[in-house]
């Protein structure tokens, strides 16, 4: 088999070289046509003729290559090298990425949905969430340089609780397919998929193939339920009840908007119009061999 390996060298707490990576797979059988994740010309690297595309690196890695990507017949694979990886563990994407390749089959995927907002910024792309608040401070603020992938994840959470402890209420209001909502809130996430942040499963019945977005709001009276489930958020659902549409028109005051890991302006708040952007894509779903 021949596949785009775009790749993400610095992904990580400690990066795994393209050697590396092209040796596991070259074992696999995989041939590769080789492109560096932000240092070439991703879509043009995107139309290479391969049977399957590699996103090796982590969530903003996979994600720019799914919201990139035009060729809904060709499968995409996720090594996941970085540190939260929610994208691929939403997908069942686990385990060492040594071990993947060979439990690659062109037969077997599942569905991604991608997600697109019009805003202030214009139209944007995104796959894990987009939200306002407590999540979006929190990624700011996260202690950088962690020495592992353990200690990324503990920094994120505690920035989380920070945040989430300290937050000042904002103005939102929602109008959605079959439901409206209009308030005060410390937090609102619209979800694709079940976990945003430091793998926070704040809607972990999001299925990421639906084509139903999963939205999450904190009010000021939820504070301390969510602040208690956040010191072990691995060992119980998150308290906070979710709500679905398949689009979504959100508008915040005085608070800018985040879309996966990235705000595309600080300085922007105001309305956003969210909806799933078809088509769907085909993630390689890795064989269990027991």
């Amino acid at each position: 088999m021949r596949a785009l390996l775009v790749h993400n060298d610095n992904a990580g707490t400690d990066p795994d070289p393209r050697e590396a990576i092209e040796a596991v797979l070259e074992a696999a059988g995989i041939k590769t046509i080789y492109c560096a994740h932000g240092d070439e010309d991703l879509a043009v690297a995107l139309q290479a003729p391969v049977d399957f595309i590699i996103a090796a690196g982590g969530d903003g890695t996979v994600a720019d290559v799914v919201s990139a990507f035009e060729n809904a017949d060709c499968p995409i694979a996720i090594l996941p090298l970085g540190g939260s990886n929610n994208i691929a563990h939403a997908l069942g994407v686990d385990g060492p990425w040594r071990d993947l390749p060979g439990r690659w089959s062109m037969d077997q995927w599942t569905w991604l949905d991608r997600c697109e907002a019009d805003g202030p910024w214009g139209c944007k792309r995104f796959v894990e969430a987009l939200g306002s608040g407590v999540l979006t401070d929190a990624v700011d603020k996260a202690e950088e340089e962690p020495s592992s992938t353990a200690e990324k994840q503990a920094n994120g959470r505690a920035a989380f609780r920070a945040a989430l402890a300290k937050a000042n209420p904002f103005h939102c209001a929602i109008d959605a397919d079959e439901w409206s909502w209009e308030g005060e809130c410390l937090m609102v996430e619209v979800m694709n998929i079940g976990y945003a942040g430091s793998r926070l499963a704040l809607a972990r019945n999001a299925l990421p193939g639906d084509g139903i977005l999963d939205v999450v709001i904190v009010t000021p009276d939820q504070r301390d339920s969510l602040l208690h489930w956040a010191v072990t958020p691995d060992d119980q659902p998150c308290p906070i009840p979710t709500r679905q549409a398949a689009r979504i028109l959100m508008a915040v005051k005085e608070r800018p908007f985040r879309l996966d890991d990235r705000s595309p302006n600080e300085d922007l708040s105001g309305t956003v119009d969210i909806r799933i952007r078809v088509p769907a894509v085909k993630i390689l779903k890795p064989k269990v061999f027991v």
